[in-house]
């Protein structure tokens, strides 16, 4: 394991600003669910991307640089400098992906250095304090609940990318308009707002929530690949990611007409591979093998351009090995902007002006499967120079026991595509990077913070609402039945609410329990709620659990409300 602090193999000499602002503007797009293959400018022959090709046309573009499996820990990776194993974020849900509030982000460090700092789009990291981002150093936040919009944690008449319900800066409220627009509007104001004054930079986080399913956008996005041919479903998807090429221009402009474009660092990167769910095969995708989730290349391999404030910014393509937990140490150095952080990611800020600039010798680690423990071996992958380690076994709810793993060997260099296995051929390179991955994932464990609790009776959320997204032991569908992992801030009178989306056939039975408490109600069918007005609640940690029983199946409900009451 790599640990830095903002260090790189030869310093760099940030370039020289206008005299109006001392330190850059940062501005980090990230987008849901496109991978490598998804963006022109790496050669795909339908999908229209200009902007973003111009983007890639005036920074610099990492060929080999790499995200997580899946969304959460790429976002937590991002945020921190640190591998997501190390922060115990292993998956999307089940309580899994809440940040531990004692880690610093990439927004804290640059409040410390006098940045103002906004966060817009998806953040499934926690949706509750004190994991929010408005709790991990976001002054403004436009944000949605959960990983993504339509699903049953989202509020149930904002279910939809058009007019959807955001939380702004904590406030639920009903948008018009399609959400990766709501949220690059809200961005765009921000910049522009902070240019103006001049009094402090900025750095915004536009954390777009496209393409990701379900594809839903607007026709006149997806109606050009329609007309070419292809499949509904690769139409609406190459079409999101048109609108995504849409609200970067519309980002750089904005930022151009407040002459804010040369004083800014602008990232462009993917948080995972192309999305798992599309079945057509009309996607193309470069050649490279697997999808999100997988640990193949193109689960894992992402988008990553870098462009740096004129007029010495740096341009063209770099080969150099480089992975989501790199860009607050690049950031941060870029800004000078000092931490004491002990990263996982190395600075590639001497990258961007040397393109031959050699970076610390290192391992990349990758993991993911559901579940709340990392298990050895399953869904792993290791890269170590031009080769990489591969076990692919196991990245679901299915049973796997360490000793049914798979290893795989590749070299990328030669075989990108991952098709010859030379893990026969090299057993003792196999068994190195085995042992590197035994020892790397022992640290990150023994690092973990463990379970993370959401706060009750905090003042900074007077009213907490709970959803299947952070539920323990439990998916997210009807049927499933979680509990959550409390802690109540202050000793009080609480009032809980249980709710349910749709009306019910029939009364039936409901079941609370709070701590050693057990609570009975009944729901009626004319009723999508129930209700204990006031409970004393003690200060310390709380394990809540409650659902209904329909025909003999125990189903969670998809929200509970709780608020301290005054004494």
């Amino acid at each position: 394991m790599v640990t830095a602090c903002v260090a790189s193999a030869e310093p760099y000499v940030r370039p020289q600003l206008p005299e109006r602002q001392a330190r850059p503007n940062i501005l980090i797009i990230m987008t849901d669910d496109q991978g490598y293959s998804d963006v022109g400018y790496n050669g795909n022959p339908v999908l229209q991307t200009p902007r973003i090709d111009a983007l890639a046309q005036s920074g610099v573009v990492f060929d080999q640089f790499y995200a997580q499996p899946v969304c959460s820990p790429s976002r937590a990776a991002l945020l921190t400098g640190r591998h997501a194993m190390r922060l115990g974020i292993l998956d999307t849900e089940g309580g899994n992906a809440i940040l531990a509030p004692e880690e610093v982000t990439i927004a804290e460090a640059l409040q410390t250095g006098g940045y103002r700092t906004g966060m817009f789009g998806k953040w499934h990291l926690g949706d509750n304090a004190p994991a929010r981002p408005q709790d991990q150093g976001f002054e403004r936040v436009l944000t949605h609940v959960g990983g993504m919009i339509g699903m049953p944690y989202n509020p149930p008449q904002g279910r939809s990318y058009f007019d959807p319900i955001l939380i702004e800066d904590g406030v639920d409220r009903r948008f018009e308009g399609y959400a990766p627009d709501i949220f690059t509007d809200a961005a765009i104001d921000f910049m522009v707002e902070t240019a103006r004054d001049g009094t402090a930079p900025f750095f915004a986080f536009l954390s777009l929530n496209t393409p990701h399913h379900p594809l839903t956008v607007p026709d006149a996005f997806a109606d050009p690949y329609r007309a070419r041919g292809l499949s509904e479903e690769t139409a609406r998807y190459y079409g999101m990611i048109t609108n995504i090429d849409h609200n970067v221009g519309r980002v750089m402009d904005a930022l151009d007409a407040v002459d804010s474009l040369d004083e800014t660092i602008i990232v462009f990167v993917g948080d995972n591979g192309t999305s798992s769910l599309h079945r057509q095969s009309d996607l193309w995708e470069a050649g490279l093998r697997g999808r999100k989730t997988d640990v193949y290349e193109n689960g894992i391999r992402v988008p990553m351009i870098l462009r740096l404030p004129e007029p010495t910014a740096a341009v063209g393509v770099r080969s150099q090995v480089g992975a989501v937990e790199d860009l607050m140490p690049t950031l941060l150095e870029l800004a000078d902007v000092p931490t004491d952080v002990e990263f996982d990611g190395v600075s590639l800020a001497t990258v961007t002006s040397t393109p031959d600039a050699e970076l610390p010798a290192r391992d990349l680690f990758f993991q993911f499967h559901r579940g709340n423990e990392p298990v050895p071996y399953r869904n792993i992958a290791v890269r170590r120079g031009d080769y990489k380690l591969v076990q692919p076994v196991g990245r679901g709810r299915e049973a796997f026991a360490p000793e049914a793993a798979r290893f795989e060997l590749y070299n990328l260099a030669e075989d990108p595509r991952e098709t010859t296995n030379l893990a026969a051929e090299q057993p003792d390179r196999v068994r190195a990077l085995i042992a590197a991955y035994d020892d790397w994932l022992a640290e990150a464990r023994a690092d973990a913070p463990g379970q993370q609790v959401t706060w009750i009776g905090d003042d900074r959320q007077p009213l907490v609402t709970l959803s299947r997204q952070d539920w323990i032991g439990a998916g997210l569908a009807d049927g499933e039945n979680g509990y959550y992992a409390l802690e109540v801030r202050a000793t009080g009178r609480y009032r809980l609410t249980f709710r349910w989306s749709e009306l019910l056939n029939a009364t039936h039975p409901v079941t609370i329990q709070i701590g050693d408490r057990t609570v009975r109600r009944e729901i009626l069918s004319s009723e999508m709620e129930a209700r204990i007005e006031d409970i004393h609640l003690a200060a310390g940690p709380l394990r809540l659990q409650a659902w209904v029983t329909i025909d003999g199946r125990d189903s969670g409900f998809e929200f509970i409300e709780i608020e301290k009451l005054d004494d």
